[in-house]
């Protein structure tokens, strides 16, 4: 059934789904409105650097689940492409013709500036639209923020820097963490300021370790929050970890999703002399959260 379906196609990494990316996806959906044809997000999984190079290289902005519920949330269909050796090594005109056309009704692609792909990177817009001049084909070019260009790696150096303003301009949304929460210690009930310890994806990109505002979002349900990304040098942890300390909330959550999007950078991490240091310092952390007047808030 599927490839009788009319498609308007897009299909890369599209890592951090950043403003450059949504760019391409508001063209697409205009064009697939007008024609009639379903605008498709096409996601090579995993990231093609991982075949081609190394896994876990570059660290991701964004999971394949992270993808997906944003692509679905601007009304486009979300397809993973499963990307391998052997696909890196298909023909890009052998490529475009049995996966595309024909397995899946693709009648319209759309470019980024520098999109390639096929044995060689040879599959390009240029090539594309010379070899297939019944496809619909459009190229975008470069999207640019105060004279930047607008890339996953720009996003990257933003957080490195806890600089999550700048990340959220490029994003266009506040950059988010979701996994898993999961048994931790439980020192931070023995402190009185219980956190969830969220677990992951282990190729996911951590920004600068330190204390952060964050929205928590669970169940359809969001609550302001104070995030420790780091080692925990106060409680003797030495393993990165990422805890949360919920406001206004005390549940038993282990196991359940759990979504946290950085609103602004606090502090670094930093150990304390003893832990009644380190428990004043997280009710300060607390009231700033509480009082934090960002335009972020989902309330």
């Amino acid at each position: 059934m599927e490839k009788f379906l009319r498609r308007a196609i897009t299909m890369g990494n599209f890592d951090g789904c950043h403003l450059g990316h949504q760019a391409l996806f508001r063209s697409l959906k205009a064009v697939a409105e007008v024609n009639g044809l379903v605008p498709t997000v096409i996601s090579f999984e995993p990231h093609s650097n991982y075949v081609l190079r190394t896994p876990g290289d570059p660290l991701l902005l964004t999971t394949t689940e992270e993808k997906r519920e944003f692509v679905e949330s601007l009304g486009l269909e979300f397809m993973v492409m499963p990307f391998t050796p052997e696909m890196a090594k298909l023909p890009f005109d052998e490529f475009v013709r049995n996966e595309l056309i024909e397995k899946r009704g693709v009648c319209s692609m759309f470019f980024g500036h520098d999109h390639c792909f096929g044995a060689g990177g040879k599959g390009n817009y240029e090539t594309i639209t010379a070899a297939f001049p019944e496809l619909s084909t459009q190229m975008l070019s470069i999207v640019l923020h105060k004279g930047e260009r607008v890339s996953s790696s720009a996003v990257r150096n933003a957080l490195l820097n806890g600089d999550v303003d700048r990340a959220q301009t490029y994003l266009g949304r506040p950059y988010r963490l979701s996994g898993t929460v999961v048994e931790g210690k439980r020192l931070g009930h023995t402190l009185g300021f219980p956190t969830a310890n969220l677990q992951v994806d282990p190729y996911k990109f951590l920004p600068r370790s330190g204390v952060y505002v964050a929205s928590a979002r669970l169940e359809n349900h969001v609550f302001r929050a104070v995030v420790n990304i780091g080692t925990q040098p106060s409680t003797g942890n030495h393993r990165m970890a990422i805890e949360a300390y919920i406001l206004d909330f005390d549940r038993d959550i282990y196991g359940m999703p759990l979504a946290l999007d950085l609103l602004a950078y606090l502090r670094p991490e930093q150990k304390f002399a003893n832990l009644d240091d380190l428990v004043r310092q997280i009710g300060m952390d607390a009231d700033i959260a509480k009082n934090y007047n960002g335009n972020h808030w989902a309330e």
